[in-house]
């Protein structure tokens, strides 16, 4: 027999070490031949190791209760059914709900008091600014002209309205 092929008790093998003449038997052109590898072990507490074993194992049981509901003759619900989706709603409404309850409460220190002054002046300016913008997006999209700022005619009328108003100020 050659040497690999010796039945041999092998040491134990720690994560991230290579394994010396690792045997795998490969087909090649329908004769059988011995390949000898090094290959090396991954570490099993590694965090990726470790994601990509729940996935898999995750994947399977799903894969297997499918299967154990196709097996057994039981119908899955309809999802288009009118009643499962008002009961989809509903559950996703609590848990939304539920959630947010909780990050309210997680954050509640940084939560502003809506009876401060100093919130109220922010919040009339952020309100102000908003409508503003909202206004002069209307007034570009309803596709009227905006006057020129610079012509002659509108600055003697600036000045005689703020004039005006000064005067109506004293």
């Amino acid at each position: 027999k050659p040497k690999s092929l010796e039945l041999t008790k092998e040491p134990k093998v720690k994560p991230g070490q290579k394994i010396n003449e690792a045997k795998s038997i490969s087909q090649k052109k329908g004769r059988g031949a011995i390949q000898e590898e090094n290959e090396e072990m991954p570490d099993l507490q590694s965090a990726q190791v470790q994601d990509a074993t729940l996935k898999i194992q995750s994947a399977y049981r799903g894969f297997k209760t499918r299967k154990e509901l196709k097996d057994s003759g039981e119908d899955l619900p309809d999802l288009k059914a009118q009643d499962v989706v008002a009961a989809t709603i509903k559950i996703q409404a609590a848990y939304k709900g539920f959630r947010t309850r909780q990050m309210v409460a997680k954050h509640k220190e940084v939560m502003p008091d809506l009876n401060c002054a100093q919130v109220q002046d922010a919040t009339i300016k952020i309100q102000s600014a908003y409508r503003g913008f909202k206004t002069r997006k209307e007034l570009q999209n309803s596709g009227e002209d905006l006057p020129d700022l610079r012509a002659a005619d509108v600055v003697a009328a600036t000045i005689k309205i703020q004039s005006a108003y000064k005067g109506f100020q004293t």
